[in-house]
């Protein structure tokens, strides 16, 4: 009998009406999508950060935000709010833009 999460997963999941099988495929969906946006966020403030020849604890000093949340936000990692997001792109010369995903 194996023990390991993905067998236990998957004998859980064989009961699921397909009802409950498609919230979970949507859910995980959106999940994905979310943490694709948090790395790419991420990697956009590093490559911004980077062009300005800061550090992160230069830019630390700049915003007030600490280096470990910035840390986090470049890794993919944090859940910046709008404000730690203005604070950042002000620093960094840059703008926050929305955009419309189809």
């Amino acid at each position: 009998m194996s023990r390991n999460f993905k067998d236990l997963a998957d004998r859980a999941k064989a009961g699921w009406s397909e009802d409950t099988r498609a919230v979970y495929e949507a859910a995980g969906t959106t999940f994905d999508a979310e943490i694709a946006s948090s790395v790419e966020l991420g990697a956009m403030l590093a490559a911004a950060r980077k062009a300005r020849e800061l550090t992160q604890p230069a830019l630390s000093s700049a915003t007030g935000i600490q280096q470990a949340e910035i840390s986090r936000i470049e890794r993919g990692l944090g859940n910046p709010t709008a404000a730690t997001l203005s604070r950042l792109a002000a620093a960094l010369g840059q703008k926050i833009t929305l955009t419309r995903v189809p």
